[in-house]
Order: C-alpha cells, then sequence, then structure tokens
C-alpha cells in the first residue's frame, strides 16, 4: 500500500473519529457526527460556510481540494488560526483534527470574523475566495465548456491557426475526470516547470453525464489524441508507436528483414527506446492526452472507403463540406514572389505558409475548391493537379499509415474499405483483419489480444469473433494532406470525445503584424461548423 493511499486513509479515520466530539464542543449532539452526509451539513452549520459546499464536495476533480478548505475552516472555527495550524489542516489533518478534539484547551470559537482580525482578514477573505473561484473555474471548465486554441492548419478552412475558441462539454455530455487528483486548471502538465500536474493515486471508470446531443456525421469534435497514452516530448509531442516502429526499420535494415518477424523487431526497439536517456517517454492516463480537433467523416458500424481522395461511406460520398482542402502541384511560369504571395492572400486567401517552393517553378499549395479555380486563372500558373497518393506499402515512411502494418498498402488517398465498429456488434476476427482491429480491443476496450499457432486468443481464449463494448468514430482534417488524423492512429473511441468546438471568440492571424490585419475581426464570435 502507498504512503499516500495511507495518508488518505488516516485523513478519513481522523474525520469520522473526530467529528462527534467536536460537534459537541460546538454546541451539537455527538451522534450527528457519526451520520454519513449529515455530518457533514452539520459541519458547514458550525463553520459558518454555505450548504452548496456539500454538492461540490462530492465532484470528481474538486472534492479533495474542497475537503481541505472545509479541514482549514473547521481548524478556524477552533481557534487554530495560525500560519502553522493553517498548514496543518491542509497537509496533515489526520494529525490536527484528533488533537482538536481531544485536548481539553481546544475550544469552539466560532468561524473568523474578517473584519475583526486586526487587519489580517483582508488577506485571508481574498484567499479565500480566490480558492473558491479557482473551484467555480474548475467546475465550469470541467463540465460545461472550455477554451481551446488552433495550433496547427489541419481543420483549414474550418477553423484556422490562431483561431480561440470555446469547446462545449456539455453538448455530449461532460466526462468526469478520471484522475481526479489534478490541479486546478491545467490540463496534463505545469506551465514552466513543466512537470506534471495530476497525480495517479486515484482514478475511476469512464462516465459520462448527460448530454443533449450524439456526435453526428460532419460535427466538428474534440477529443482525446488516441495514440495520447504513450508519447515522447522532445521539442514537440510525438507518438512512441511511430518512434518504435521508426526504430524497428532501422534494426531491421531493410524491409524485407523486417517482414520476416515484426513482433521481434518492434519488441526490441521498445526495449530500447525505453532504456535510452535520449528519449523523455511520457505516459498519461486517457483523460490527460493531448486533445485534437478533427471532423467526424465515420460513425459507428458503417464501412469506409477513400479513392483518390474521395470519402465514401457505405458507398455513398460524404456531403460537400465548405473549405476542404487538398495539397495541388502548381505549375509557374515565372518565381512566386512575396509580393505575389502577400498579394494571393490578399485577393483568394491563400496563406503565405500554404505555398511552399518545390522543383523550379512548381509549388506545392494548399487549396480549396474555389481557390484551386481562381488559381487556375491566374496568368502565371500553366497547370494544377492533385497528386493522389497510390495504394502501396509505405516503406519510406516507416508504416505510419493505419493500421501500421506490413501487409496493408493504403495511403491517405486511397484507404479501405474497412468497417467502423459500434457498441454491441460482433465482428468476425481473422488473422487478415486483426491488424486493423487489435489496438481497438486491446487498448480501448481492456482485452488481452495474442496469436497461438495460428490461433487468435482474447483474454487467453480461442476466439473467431468478438462483440464491441464501445462506439468508434473516424476522425479527419479538413486539410486533407496537411492532417494527422485517424488515417494515422486509427479510431477514436467513445470515451476518448471531449466536446463539440461552438463558437470562435478571437482570431489572430500570425502571418501578419497587429496594424496588417492580425485580428480576423470577421471571425470573432461567429459559430463553428
Amino acid at each position: 500500500m502507498s504512503i499516500p493511499l495511507l495518508i488518505l486513509i488516516a485523513t478519513v479515520v481522523a474525520i469520522f473519529a473526530s467529528l462527534w466530539k467536536l460537534f459537541q464542543k460546538a454546541g451539537r449532539a455527538a451522534w450527528e457526527g457519526a451520520v454519513p452526509g449529515y455530518n457533514f451539513f452539520v459541519w458547514q452549520k458550525i463553520t459558518d460556510r454555505p450548504w452548496y459546499w456539500i454538492l461540490i464536495l462530492i465532484i470528481p476533480g474538486v472534492q479533495f481540494l474542497m475537503l481541505i478548505i472545509m479541514n482549514v475552516n473547521l481548524a478556524w472555527s477552533f481557534g487554530k488560526r495560525g500560519t502553522s495550524n493553517t498548514l496543518l489542516a491542509i497537509f496533515a489533518p489526520f494529525y490536527l483534527l484528533p488533537k482538536m478534539a481531544f485536548s481539553d484547551d481546544v475550544q469552539y470559537t466560532g468561524n473568523l470574523d474578517w473584519k475583526k482580525e486586526k487587519g489580517k482578514g483582508g488577506g485571508r477573505e481574498w484567499a479565500d475566495a480566490l480558492l473558491f473561484a479557482i473551484i467555480v473555474a474548475f467546475i465550469v471548465r470541467t463540465f460545461i465548456f472550455e477554451a481551446f486554441t488552433i495550433p496547427t492548419g489541419s481543420m483549414e478552412k474550418s477553423m484556422l491557426v490562431g483561431d480561440y475558441l470555446f469547446v462545449s462539454k456539455a453538448r455530449y455530455g461532460a466526462k468526469l475526470p478520471e484522475t481526479p487528483l489534478s490541479f486546478p486548471l491545467t490540463h496534463h502538465t505545469f506551465p514552466i516547470i513543466g512537470i506534471p500536474s495530476f497525480l495517479e493515486w486515484q482514478k475511476i471508470g469512464y462516465h459520462r453525464l448527460p448530454g443533449w446531443a450524439e456526435v453526428e456525421l460532419a460535427d466538428p469534435v474534440v477529443f482525446n489524441y488516441p495514440l495520447g497514452d504513450t508519447v515522447v516530448v522532445q521539442n514537440e509531442v510525438r507518438s512512441w508507436y511511430q518512434y518504435k516502429r521508426d526504430a524497428a526499420m532501422q534494426m531491421a535494415k531493410t524491409p524485407d528483414e523486417f517482414q520476416k518477424n515484426p513482433s521481434k523487431y518492434l519488441a526490441d526497439a521498445g526495449s530500447y527506446l525505453m532504456r535510452s536517456p535520449q528519449y523523455d517517454i511520457t505516459i498519461r492516463p486517457k483523460d490527460k492526452k493531448e486533445n485534437y480537433v478533427k471532423r467526424c467523416v465515420g460513425m459507428p458500424g458503417t464501412t469506409l472507403e477513400i479513392k483518390n481522395g474521395t470519402l465514401t461511406i457505405d458507398g455513398n460520398e460524404l456531403n460537400p463540406i465548405p473549405g476542404l482542402q487538398h495539397a495541388y502541384i502548381v505549375f509557374t511560369n515565372k518565381t512566386v514572389t512575396k509580393t505575389m504571395q502577400n498579394e494571393l492572400k490578399e485577393d483568394i486567401g491563400l496563406n503565405i505558409k500554404d505555398i511552399v517552393d518545390g522543383r523550379g517553378k512548381a509549388y506545392v499549395m494548399i487549396l480549396t475548391d474555389e481557390q484551386r479555380d481562381q488559381m487556375q486563372a491566374q496568368p502565371f500558373v500553366d497547370s494544377l493537379a492533385v497528386n493522389w497518393a497510390p495504394k502501396k506499402v509505405d516503406w519510406a515512411n516507416k508504416l505510419s499509415i493505419f493500421p501500421n502494418d506490413p501487409n496493408y498498402d493504403w495511403s491517405i488517398d486511397n484507404f479501405g474499405p474497412m468497417w467502423i465498429p459500434a457498441k454491441g456488434a460482433s465482428l468476425d476476427l481473422t488473422l487478415e483483419n486483426l491488424p486493423v482491429y487489435r489496438r481497438a480491443i486491446e487498448a480501448y476496450e481492456g482485452k488481452s489480444v495474442g496469436v497461438k499457432d495460428g490461433q487468435i486468443l482474447i483474454d487467453g481464449v480461442a476466439a473467431d469473433s468478438y462483440t464491441f463494448t464501445l462506439d468508434y468514430y473516424w476522425m479527419m482534417g479538413d486539410n486533407r494532406h496537411q492532417s494527422q488524423d485517424s488515417r494515422y492512429f486509427g479510431f477514436v473511441p467513445e470515451d476518448h470525445v471531449v466536446g463539440r468546438p461552438s463558437f470562435v471568440w478571437l482570431s489572430l492571424d500570425n502571418e501578419c503584424g497587429w496594424f496588417d490585419g492580425k485580428v480576423r475581426w470577421s471571425r470573432m464570435f461567429r459559430g463553428v461548423k
């Protein structure tokens, strides 16, 4: 048993062993301290605190902070008001509370009257108010909405780099924190110092509050990065699994050698990376994974396929998405100068960063259908076309395309067909389709999967089918050739869904100066589609 857990148990025991005596000293009946739930109500009465603090005490993620505040107020109500006693109430209530209860010289004084505290009450009152404000902010951020920033261009033109928006967590039903012991208003890391802002002493399972809508096809969705359970943190956060594939391919030296025994090379690569001090490998619980935003283009129980960039669901082409972008090779009869780039940005809304010099007078440009037609009409453009990625086993990119298996030749533009798992639906498992569904069964549904003598084993039992317990979604960026999405990391389970972007409250163009159109006024306070 860990020391933190022992401290928590000691605190709970001390509270219930002491309350009856403290209540007696405060003029209440001793039995009131022995009735779970009701004793907290009396606790609030004798400390002169609002009754609704009891409701906050049952909210995962803030209950421990709330309990600390209640312990401090209890100590103050029995005259333990100095700095040392306040620290004991915060860090060692298992010692202070019994001492208060069973020491004859400790008497009930009532809670602080801030105005009579010789000038010291103002600071303490502000501290009390600040703590409560943090709790309220935490509740809003966890259960109602959260601010989110668009860091990359994967969703342009729907959501732009520099968009600051609010994500509705209540729409699909807010998730209860699965690692509730965390510092308020942080996600997984303390700013500046870079250490984890959460503790894994307590974990609860996946639970979601009721919402008023379900995830629908074409919804923009914020979700936890599915491969974010293990990441390599260097200049940027990258998937540990891709690092492992890279290392395995290097160990094998050739694709043919790797394909002889991929499991061995992957296992050896994993062991090497874990031992190597140059890699900062971080393991995170589900609710502390990085947040991504993409568009839901595949629903549970449907079959998805991409042919030359055209996505179909159950054979039907997805309805047009306004602002959908692809990478075009643009052949020009002259060099595109900086002045021309600025003109293209002003005239047709083409970002400067989306113009990449290729070879000579060939450029790669990220264009919507409308921008493609406008670019074709430019006098310096000879021709343009999309270079669709054909189906092939992509050894050059270390099998980065899902399901990251040498037996699959899918590419970002030619992918599938592939069935998306649905809750309660059964799938016939074969050695051929196992690579597609193995991670979902293992990582998201918590089963062990193995293969022995050509037979698939689930939790050690031979199986030729599997019934899924979660719904899964397929998420893709609107900027189809500049997006790390489900084509790389696979299915997004329902318990990873965070919320839906609601509206943009601020939009800044980092290609412009403050006096040269940096603020995109036309995007502010607009809904997200």
